[in-house]
């Protein structure tokens, strides 16, 4: 579309749009429930060899590319052929339809904490004589209406969901840092979690991620927090002025992204002993945050004086606004996984390849046929899911697995084409941070290192387990999301050899 369709945003919101994208509260208490202090080691080599290198060759290929709208697909396209760029594309793609129909099913956890100060989503009771499961799928199924119709205002429209959503988050954040710190400050400097002379650095409180495979198979949970880069990157070509705005947003981005999570991970010490707070069958990945932010309100609380039934009242009034919080994080997140994979994949492919009425552009510039069919078929899948039974259930289990690795191999790719796009780079102007050959081939060799060990992990730990059905998923998807995107490749090739021959 023409520049109209840009978005003026100041620097300030572009930072704040991309550390939120990127950042997860979530993950970052998912990892000292994990790991403890365990986690900041692991986090700071993700960092490392991934995030940072990473942060770099993205941001030369979003100024490089500012003006296109693929994406993925553009930046490939350019160093690599149309199949490998179609191909990456397709399976990024793919992968983002079944994480949407997760966080549009999981949407509803933190709005019912919000509402009822505890998760009623699991509970074994009735709802207008649907189960709780069939009920939450026609909640999520209106969600998906209801978000693809907003989206379907623009980039604008996006844009704000995606700053309300980062706003709410980061006050998380700003709760957690305040509440911890004075806690901190109380309590001279003694933390609750004890540090043991750093050995808790290099160990984990938690029996499941103990020793040398639990701590390696931890490296993979880093590496995904530090996901979504792509996401907002593909991006670029909506706002205004990018061609070094961005890039710079970007950078700034990674520091406070590194530092959020780092200190965060920290700070939790001050308020939480670990085995008295996170032990047991009852904390899980999907708790162990609103576990950690109800404690936190409770610890402050009785730091400052109260008593306990006020105490709990805190507690209960922090855990709330927790649920506020990530339901509206959950929102901004999903209008840009709504939007910005349809619109790499539409717009970065040749034109030939769609249908006029696919193709077609509102005054907003989305296309809003396009993305009505992906609300159906989401739409579809959140029901088939909802009342299909156990079987639908586990056919829907596997496909995530099937995804969990496709959705890595993009980022390889993209890594791995990066020295040549440097070799063809033809603006010199665009943004640069690696300059050198020896910088760039580091850079690329440092990214698809850690994505090959992160997947060798990934496959090691069920592996390990002798989960033999969850290690042939992880391993087959790649393989069976490839073959479909070169026959659908194939396919619109030719489609579009015979338009030209027209």
């Amino acid at each position: 579309m023409a520049d109209d369709k840009q978005v003026s945003l100041s620097q300030l919101k572009l930072v704040l749009m991309i550390t939120t994208t990127v950042y997860s509260f979530s993950s970052m208490s998912n990892a000292f429930y994990l790991m403890g202090y365990g986690a900041i080691p692991w986090y700071v080599i993700a960092a490392i060899v991934f995030f940072i290198p990473y942060t770099f060759i993205v941001s030369e290929l979003s100024s490089a590319y500012k003006d296109q709208g693929g994406g993925i697909y553009s930046w490939l396209k350019s160093s690599q052929s149309e199949k490998s760029a179609f191909i990456a594309t397709f399976l990024w793609y793919s992968s983002y339809i079944l994480w949407m129909t997760s966080v549009f099913m999981k949407l509803w956890i933190p709005f019912s904490i919000f509402m009822f100060g505890q998760d009623q989503t699991q509970l074994q009771t009735t709802v207008l004589g649907l189960s709780i499961r069939q009920f939450i799928g026609i909640l999520a199924v209106l969600a998906v209406i209801i978000m693809t119709k907003l989206v379907n205002l623009g980039f604008r429209q996006v844009s704000r969901m995606m700053l309300l959503g980062g706003t709410l988050v980061l006050s998380l954040f700003a709760i957690a840092l305040i509440g911890n710190s004075y806690l901190l400050i109380h309590n001279g400097g003694e933390m609750a979690q004890p540090l043991k002379k750093g050995l808790a650095l290099v160990s984990s409180p938690n029996p499941n991620y103990g020793g040398i495979l639990g701590n390696l198979a931890f490296f993979t949970f880093g590496i995904t927090a530090f996901g979504g880069l792509d996401t907002v990157a593909s991006m670029v070509d909506q706002v205004k002025n990018a061609k070094r705005r961005f890039p710079i947003a970007i950078l700034i981005g990674t520091v406070l992204i590194v530092f959020n999570y780092l200190v965060g991970i920290m700070l939790w010490g001050s308020s939480v002993q670990w085995e008295a707070v996170l032990s047991g069958d009852r904390i899980h990945l999907g708790n162990a945050m609103y576990v950690l932010m109800e404690n936190l309100g409770y610890q402050v609380a009785l730091a400052l004086g109260c008593s306990g039934t006020k105490a709990t009242l805190i507690a209960n009034l922090v855990l709330r606004y927790t649920g506020f919080a990530l339901f509206f994080t959950y929102l901004g997140l999903l209008s840009s996984i709504i939007y910005v994979p349809l619109k790499s994949l539409l717009r970065g492919t040749p034109k030939e390849y769609w249908s006029p009425q696919i193709r077609y552009q509102n005054q907003s510039g989305i296309h809003v046929n396009a993305m009505w069919i992906q609300c159906l078929f989401v739409s579809g899948f959140i029901l088939l899911v909802s009342f299909g039974g156990k079987y639908v259930h586990d056919l829907y289990t596997q496909l995530t697995l099937m995804t969990n690795i496709s959705r890595s191999i993009p980022y390889f790719l993209v890594a791995y084409s990066f020295p040549f796009f440097k070799k063809n780079k033809q603006d010199d102007s665009a943004f640069c941070v690696l300059k050198t050959k020896r910088s760039y081939y580091w850079a690329t060799w440092s990214v698809g290192s850690s994505i090959v060990v992160s997947i060798f992990f990934t496959i090691l730990q069920p592996w390990v387990k002798r989960d033999y059905a969850t290690v042939f998923f992880l391993m087959i998807g790649p393989i069976f999301f490839t073959i479909m995107a070169w026959l659908l490749q194939k396919y619109l090739s030719k489609k579009q050899l015979a338009f030209l021959k027209r």
